[in-house]
């Protein structure tokens, strides 16, 4: 069909045309290593792919004769070759059309021009379609800024009229299109306010290496960026909510129109943090990101470089690099732990020459003694709570339940029910999240078969001060604190509501094994989420709860600890 032929031709044209921005060939990057791919291990790791990416213009030459035909004798095209003509579908090939000549492909004109007359005519079909006029409009405006007309069109002046009045029912991908298209036709002033109010609705963490699920002190390092990103983390039932492509288009907007703009570095780094191994979600998440990326490199300057910088480690040497091509391998210098030590050490990388940016992340592997073990995490943090159901007997509501909060070193009796809840903060939108949570001993889950239905709730950040207290070692329950106590337990189940969440739930999927609970969840956006299972004591003792842990199973770096806890559990008299 036109869209997955376009999914093809798409990423090809644009990474032909970042090759040709980055004045590179196909042949020139065969040897360098990039999307986490090595060259030397290509052979073992890809044994049926292609060693370069010589096809390439080969893919585009096809995409584009496939295009031709399928284009319809309105000027439009469809989802296939045959059917009426679809105005999203068509914006869409004109812009990849576009893009195609900007990377130097010879296009054929009278093609470009049926479509552009096809869209002009049907601008006017969409005016209460805020969402398809910005996209038809954002592919018109590309076709005017390359023919460099004076005038804008009757139509396209009246569409890009009917969306500045309604900017406020626009949602951040509509707005970004729309500043794009103001741009291109020459009407600055509303592209830079257009850019300015992409400020409303950013989802900003100034602090990612900090959690709000952990207890204890925390302080953020100076030398970690920030994120910011627009859409609906990836969870969207229509294409203008996607939190790649949303966020991918703001910041090709905020580049064009404002590179001055200070959510530029935290929408770059968003959006690099979301790639999973060589690519995003999909292809067109992926060649739009990397249209962004290319835009980011232009304005940036980076690839403007002549770096050179040294190593330094308790005022010792260890490496003097000179850049000389910033898309060759990144360099990694392993430092002797003699000279960390177990106090630290001091280290410095050091500009010597060059003005471009230095991007750099430290590793560490160590053994721990502390007892008992804290929490930590990367990108992911981890919060177990434990409450004791206390039942009373009522006349009309059968049995009902207080819940007492259980610290380190509090005691129950066999018999008695605790549920457990596990709050999982998520900096970025995850992928194959794994959650363990070692059980005590003494304790068993009264869920005794795997697969049954289990979610995860999102938080309102309104409610995180009530449910996530800095100090929980009172015996009172934080819900009943806070005139918010739950009597009843309440099945686990999307559709079970309270003013603590957002009503967004992710189904989880559970297995009870002999010494911990596994939890896989194979999406969970940007938030934070709590999870809850009940659990029942059983042999008296004395028992060390190790703490829940968690990871993603296909990037095992981003993982998280929460924190031990002890507890008593005593025979019933």
């Amino acid at each position: 069909c036109t869209e997955q032929t376009m999914s093809r031709f798409l990423p090809a044209v644009i990474t032909a045309k970042t090759l040709s921005d980055l004045g590179q060939s196909p042949q020139s990057m065969a040897n360098k290593i990039f999307g986490g791919i090595d060259a030397e291990m290509i052979g073992k790791t890809h044994p049926k792919g292609k060693k370069d990416l010589s096809q390439l213009d080969d893919m585009v030459e096809k995409g584009l004769n496939r295009l031709y035909d399928f284009q319809h004798d309105d000027g439009g095209w469809g989802w296939w070759k045959k059917g009426n003509s679809d105005h999203f579908m068509s914006a869409y090939v004109l812009w990849g059309l576009f893009l195609a000549k900007q990377a130097g492909k010879e296009i054929d004109n009278g093609v470009v021009d049926r479509a552009y007359n096809f869209l002009n005519n049907e601008l006017i079909e969409e005016e209460n379609n805020f969402d398809q006029q910005a996209w038809v409009l954002h592919a018109l405006s590309s076709y005017h800024a390359d023919r460099k007309f004076r005038e804008t069109p009757k139509f396209q002046a009246n569409a890009l009229r009917n969306l500045w009045e309604n900017r406020t029912k626009l949602n951040a991908y509509t707005r970004a299109l729309l500043a794009l298209s103001s741009n291109n036709y020459g009407e600055i002033e509303k592209a830079q306010i257009l850019a300015r109010n992409l400020e409303d609705g950013v989802v900003i963490d100034n602090r990612p290496d900090t959690s709000i699920v952990q207890r204890g002190k925390q302080e953020s390092h100076d030398a970690v960026l920030g994120t910011a990103h627009w859409g609906e983390d990836g969870l969207f039932w229509r294409w203008s909510n996607g939190g790649v492509e949303t966020t991918a288009f703001v910041l090709r907007a905020l580049l064009a129109i404002n590179p001055e703009s200070k959510l530029i570095e935290p929408a770059t780094n968003w959006l690099i943090k979301n790639r999973r191994g060589s690519h995003w979600s999909n292809t067109r998440d992926t060649a739009i990101t990397i249209l962004a990326m290319n835009d980011y490199l232009k304005v940036s300057g980076e690839l403007e470089s002549d770096l050179e910088y040294e190593l330094m480690v308790n005022g010792k040497s260890i490496a003097k690099t000179k850049v000389k091509d910033v898309l060759s391998a990144p360099s990694r210098y392993r430092v002797d732990p003699g000279q960390i030590g177990n106090n630290g050490a001091d280290i410095r990388i050091i500009r010597r020459g060059g003005k471009g940016p230095i991007y750099f992340a430290a590793q560490a592997t160590y053994f721990s003694l502390e007892d008992p073990i804290p929490p930590a995490g990367n990108e992911i943090f981890l919060r177990r709570q434990y409450y004791k159901l206390v039942g009373h007997p009522t006349l009309l509501k059968g049995h009902v339940y207080d819940k007492v909060p259980l610290n380190e070193g509090d005691v129950v009796t066999s018999g008695d029910r605790v549920e457990t809840i596990i709050t999982i903060e998520a900096k970025n939108n995850y992928e194959y999240l794994l959650v363990e949570d070692l059980k005590p001993a003494g304790l068993e889950a009264v869920q005794i078969k795997s697969g049954e239905a289990l979610y995860a709730r999102e938080l309102k950040s309104s409610s995180l001060g009530r449910k996530l207290p800095k100090n929980s070692s009172s015996k009172i329950s934080s819900f009943a604190a806070s005139g918010m106590s739950k009597r009843i337990i309440a099945p686990q189940m999307p559709g079970y509501g309270s003013s603590d969440f957002t009503g967004r739930s992710q189904w989880v999927y559970q297995e009870m094994r002999d010494r911990k609970l596994a939890l896989f969840i194979d999406k969970l956006p940007q938030g934070i989420w709590e999870i809850r299972y009940i659990m029942r004591a059983e042999v008296p003792g004395k028992f060390h709860a190790l703490p829940v842990m968690g990871h993603a199973m296909y990037i095992p770096e981003i993982r998280a600890n929460g924190a031990e806890i002890r507890i008593e559990v005593k025979d019933k008299d």
